[in-house]
């Protein structure tokens, strides 16, 4: 398995030197000083580079941006802000959100109306916007752990403040939220601090199940600069790109399949441990069928796969199939899941088209399927009991 060679020696550093400095009081001071830094700031920018791994999904994702954040307590979120990578610029003038797509020659806005709404995006993720706020959560907050060390990093020394929040986690830009019920799911969190500027460098979240603790988020920080020159007043304005733009489209969507609905046959390919094949849906006729739509990136669809052998074989004997198809991932990641769950069910994949057809929009989503391929029922989410509770209706029909 491959890592960066950045978090490699972060891991190094940590792992030989977390033993040592383990003072609280040294710890809250740091925090304190560098608190003092971020809330110094008018403005800030800063280019930030994240790395997201997730072993038992086969998820790897690196984005990288050229951020500028200034403080106004009146706008909602108390910012704005302005986020570059290629072909994309993204801004949020206190108000609202303007997305420019170069590739397309797009432009999509929307109102923000509370802070709630600003809590997923991607670029206040884990910003310096979110320290800013959870940071003095974290020193007075006494049940937060909070412990102290040098570590060194491509020959750089830093402050390495570990900090650890049982039961909960910090997520999105406001604060601090709770993990789910797991005694064995752990989210130790390490803030690699510059020791002269006493600013944020790096910032690791681990997230640690049992004694498996592979699974981590990266986002370093460069080129910090406080109270920078502030972009132009026009560049916040969508007058400014009306002109050279066109509104986005979102792509038009049919109608959800309805109850009584036939769905047609469709033949998909399937991945075994054999070989790639294709099944068709005709050849379950007579059957009770759910489709059961997913891909890798999606949290609850993860957390759904454990039990679908559960459900093909509480039912299976009595002519029931479970069939899941993927809408976006390719054959590396059938391999990937295959063998991870040995699933006593049909896995299709490159069903994106089929899922459209259907007029779903998102996962993981389900179709439950009479004898005749007739529609019964549409699940959004995954509810095990109520699948479990329709199925058991429908093979008595």
């Amino acid at each position: 398995m491959k890592y960066s060679p950045l978090f490699c020696l972060l891991l190094l550093g940590i792992d030989i030197q977390a033993q040592s400095g383990k003072d609280k009081n040294k710890a809250v001071a740091v925090l304190q000083k560098t608190l003092a830094k971020l809330n110094n700031m008018q403005s800030v920018s800063y280019r930030y580079t994240r790395e997201m791994r997730y072993h038992e999904d086969n998820y790897h994702n690196m984005d990288s941006a050229a951020i500028y954040i200034q403080y106004e307590s009146r706008n909602v979120g108390g910012l704005r802000f302005q986020a570059t990578r290629p072909a994309v610029r993204f801004i949020y003038d206190g108000a609202r959100t303007l997305g420019l797509d170069d590739s397309n020659r797009t432009i999509d806005t929307a109102t923000v109306k509370t802070a709630a709404a600003l809590e997923s995006n991607t670029f206040l993720y884990h910003s310096l916007a979110t320290l800013r706020n959870i940071l003095p959560l974290i020193i007075q907050t006494d049940n937060i752990q909070k412990s102290i060390s040098d570590t060194i990093l491509q020959g750089r020394r830093f402050l390495s403040v570990r900090i650890e929040a049982p039961g909960r986690y910090f997520g999105g830009l406001n604060g601090i939220q709770q993990l789910p019920a797991d005694a064995n799911l752990k989210r130790p969190y390490y803030l690699l601090i510059d020791p002269e500027t006493q600013l944020p460098y790096q910032y690791v979240a681990k997230i640690a199940r049992g004694i498996d603790d592979r699974d981590f988020i990266t986002v370093t920080y460069r080129s910090i600069e406080a109270n920078p020159a502030a972009p132009k007043d026009d560049s916040w304005l969508y007058a400014t790109y009306a002109a050279r733009y066109s509104p986005f489209k979102a792509k038009e969507r049919k109608p959800i399949v309805k109850a009584g609905a036939l769905v047609h046959n469709f033949t998909l390919p399937r991945y075994t441990a054999e070989a790639i094949d294709s099944i068709s849906l005709q050849q379950f006729a007579g059957k009770v069928v759910l489709l059961d739509f997913w891909f890798k990136s999606c949290g609850p669809c993860m957390q759904a796969m454990p039990h679908y052998n559960i459900l093909q074989q509480k039912f299976g004997k009595d002519g029931f199939q479970l069939i899941t198809i993927n809408i976006e991932d390719g054959e590396d990641d059938m391999k990937f899941f295959y063998n991870k769950y040995q699933p006593n069910y049909h896995m299709l994949f490159k069903g994106q088209a089929l899922f459209d057809q259907l007029g779903l929009s998102g996962c993981p989503s389900s179709i439950l399927l009479d004898k005749n391929s007739k529609v019964t029922h549409v699940f959004h989410g995954f509810n095990q009991t109520l699948i479990e509770s329709k199925v058991a209706e429908v093979m008595v029909q």
